[in-house]
């Protein structure tokens, strides 16, 4: 290309022969005319174009972070963007599409929290549109002509790179009675009786971005390119959002988390210079038990009372809900922070004897305790939930919780499957995730075209970074298909998921996690329990166990549930690691294998399923019905070892002179 740099930017030297009035006329306005394939422009425009492409990279690669750092869902991300760049007036669409699209993004405040214990705020189209919760926003954008121009005029989805994650409108693994356009696990009530109020229980250090550690205060950030956050996209901006690194949901960050050696810390030395370090270098561990309040509230029923009371006061029902016949679970789960961490880190198996009291309580004439009525579940219940194992597609025993008791009005098809609820489900989700992989993929392309066209500076290296990129959407999606799969998301796996329900749709809806409720039970002459779901299936399962609302363990150790061992043989389990396995002892603490003195271990079978014999020494043996997985924390917060100045980090407000 016949061109001159001048000023910083290209100028192609025969548009400028072949029109040199004009050329002279916009030089003396500052606006010198530039050639970029088939299009001219001026100088201003130029710059100001360039500067958008390097700004739409770094969105591109902002909203990546922002989804692994936020762990958002299908069905609540909000923003694709940083939210600090919202608080900043920095993001807005009309800037960055380069030119006046009739849209107003509205932004109503930025959360303090995300992802699970996100405190939700939407976001809408505003003037023009008066967009609801019954309606795609992306729709609605896709619809609006300006937009339209300007995907055809780039050739690009704009569309999917700006609105990614807002409000999309479903979920794609919900209830079968669950409202599809609902925000918060699937149910939604306008009286603000199902809010997200897990933040609510959380402490103040949780809402701090300073973590405390032997070598001082740190700020943590997520380093997901190696260059120590160089865009500076992957601050934590409280400690509340480590819990969305905690891969194995087992409540102690570490290195058995995936992302766990992303994580770096910032801080200060005594002369004021940062200092950087992996997270790993100062923590060994982090108890996300220690973010948490010591007494955990239902802040959604709290509330609701309160108003019922006042309402029934004052004579005024027009605020008044009937609870009485509302699951309990509903709430519950959107109160508790500790339902985040996986059912096998909270849940004790339910004894015999425990469940023959429970079904002689609780079941009618027939034997069948109905668990629509709220009797169990309600308030004052000393019930949380229940759970029951099954396999998932990897293969492995795992826990299977109770989904809530959702009631729903509206007629069910008569030709209704529940296998093929689960199939259409989990299509829809393939084709949706191809399409998003598709549409991403062509956005990175045009954007990696434009970065070298317009010359931005480090052009190559945001290329190399957005061809690994993805979407914010198709992180959310991922999410949501390792927790309807309990596989780790990658191609092979989804597509093993979808030979899976080709070969045999039945056998594959009942890996998927459970779409319907657990709405009777019925405890068996041979111990087995019969579990009636609303779908109209019923299954038989010989174990039963109960939500203890905590996690397993104590201040010094957590435990969880190792159902893996359960269909091992005898030869496998004399292989298992005798320093992390163990059992729950008499006296109600968790101890390896190898600090109760074990020396072999083989199972047996009864007809209450398969326990374990432990060999010990002086020929003495004892029995466990389960084993578990025992990890040990460090809790060297704020203490341990003495450590030098040089090896001490200093807060920035702190600075010595």
């Amino acid at each position: 290309m016949d061109v001159l740099l001048r000023n910083g930017y290209d100028v192609n030297l025969s548009l400028l022969r072949q029109d040199q009035m004009q050329a002279s006329a916009s030089r003396l306005a500052g606006q010198e005319l530039v050639r970029v394939g088939d299009e001219s422009m001026t100088s201003a425009e130029y710059l100001n174009r360039q500067a958008q492409i390097e700004y739409r990279a770094k969105d591109f690669l902002r909203a990546q972070s922002s989804g692994i750092i936020s762990k958002l869902r299908v069905n609540n991300v909000m923003d694709i963007s940083d939210s600090n760049a919202l608080n900043r007036g920095e993001f807005n669409i009309n800037n960055l599409l380069g030119r006046n699209s009739g849209l107003d993004y509205h932004y109503s405040s930025s959360p303090t929290l995300t992802g699970d214990f996100a405190k939700y705020d939407f976001t809408y189209l505003g003037s023009r549109y008066s967009v609801n919760q019954e309606q795609r926003i992306d729709s609605v954008v896709n619809d609006h002509n300006a937009l339209k121009e300007i995907k055809q005029k780039y050739g690009v989805d704009t569309s999917n790179a700006y609105l990614n994650g807002s409000l999309r409108g479903e979920r794609y693994f919900q209830g079968i009675n669950a409202d599809p356009h609902s925000i918060n696990m699937s149910f939604i009530d306008q009286s603000g009786y199902l809010e997200n109020t897990k933040s609510s229980n959380l402490n103040s250090y949780a809402s701090s971005s300073t973590l405390h550690t032997k070598y001082g205060d740190v700020e943590v950030f997520l380093d997901l390119y190696g260059d120590n956050d160089k865009l500076g996209i992957g601050k934590l901006t409280s400690n509340a959002l480590l819990f969305n690194f905690d891969s194995n949901g087992d409540g102690i960050l570490n290195s058995s988390d995936k992302l766990f050696s992303k994580l770096k810390v910032r801080g200060y030395d005594k002369d004021g210079n940062e200092k950087i370090a992996n997270l790993s270098d100062v923590v060994s561990d982090i108890d996300l038990t220690k973010f948490i309040n010591s007494d955990v509230v239902n802040w959604n029923q709290k509330r609701r009372d309160v108003i019922n009371s006042e309402s029934l006061a004052n004579n005024d029902m027009r605020n008044f809900v009937d609870t009485t016949n509302i699951d309990h679970r509903i709430s519950y789960y959107s109160s508790n922070p500790y339902t985040v961490f996986t059912p096998e880190s909270r849940y004790k198996k339910a004894e015999a004897d425990s469940i023959k009291s429970f079904f002689d309580a609780y079941a009618d004439k027939d034997g069948w305790v109905d668990l629509r009525n709220n009797n169990v579940f309600n308030k004052n219940s000393l019930f949380n939930n229940f759970a029951y194992e099954k396999v998932g597609f990897d293969g492995k025993l795992k826990l299977s919780e109770f989904n809530p008791i959702i009631k729903s009005d509206a007629p069910r098809d008569k030709n209704f499957s529940y296998n093929g609820y689960q199939r259409d489900s989990f299509m829809k989700f393939y084709r949706d995730y191809e399409k998003e992989s598709t549409a991403h993929a062509k956005d990175v392309e045009w954007l990696s075209k434009n970065l070298k066209e317009y010359n931005v500076e480090n052009a190559d290296e945001y290329i190399s970074r957005l061809n690994g990129s993805k979407s914010s959407y198709m992180i959310a999606m991922e999410n949501e298909f390792q927790k309807a799969t309990r596989l780790e998301f990658s191609p092979e796996n989804l597509e093993k998921v979808k030979r899976a329900f080709e070969a045999n749709p039945n056998k594959a809806a009942l890996m998927m996690s459970d779409s319907d409720s657990v709405i009777a039970m019925k405890l068996n002459d041979n111990g087995s329990i019969t579990l009636k779901f609303d779908s109209g299936r019923e299954i038989e399962v010989t174990e039963l166990y109960s939500d203890t609302g905590k996690l397993l363990g104590d201040k010094t150790r957590r435990a969880s549930l190792n159902l893996e061992t359960k269909a091992m043989s005898d030869i496998e389990l004399g292989s298992i690691s005798f320093n992390n396995i163990g059992i729950l002892d008499t006296d109600g603490k968790y101890k390896t294998l190898q600090e109760i003195g074990a020396s072999a271990i083989k199972s047996f079978s009864t007809k209450h399923g398969k326990q374990f014999l432990i060999y010990l020494g002086d020929n003495k043996t004892l029995t466990a019905k389960d084993l578990y997985n025992i990890s040990f924390l460090n809790n060297e917060f704020g203490g341990g070892i003495e450590v030098g100045e040089r090896g001490q980090f200093y807060r920035k407000l702190d600075v010595r002179a």
